[in-house]
């Protein structure tokens, strides 16, 4: 349970552009994810903050590619932010 906690928590930094907490939860996402479980997460809390992956990490072969993965976990944040600036 803790990756899927980390992972929510790296999207709601990622839309409020909080790098450092983000960063430290790359990081423990990395540790969590050493065994091969959930280290797909890894990959999605870096492209919501379209961060590039790491140079040792082993991607996963995503159904339709990075790139349009990528795009479709940026395009959350994006998405959220723009609802929360228009809601203020």
């Amino acid at each position: 349970m803790t990756p899927t906690l980390e992972l929510a928590a790296a999207f709601h930094q990622a839309v409020l552009d909080e790098t450092d907490a983000h960063a430290a939860t790359l990081t423990r996402l990395r540790e969590q994810a050493q065994n091969g479980d959930y280290a797909y997460y890894v990959d999605i809390a870096s492209f919501m903050a379209g961060l590039p992956l790491p140079a040792d990490h082993t991607a996963p072969q995503w159904l339709d590619g990075e790139q349009a993965t990528r795009d479709r976990w940026r395009t959350l944040v994006t998405a959220r932010l723009h609802h929360l600036h228009n809601n203020q």
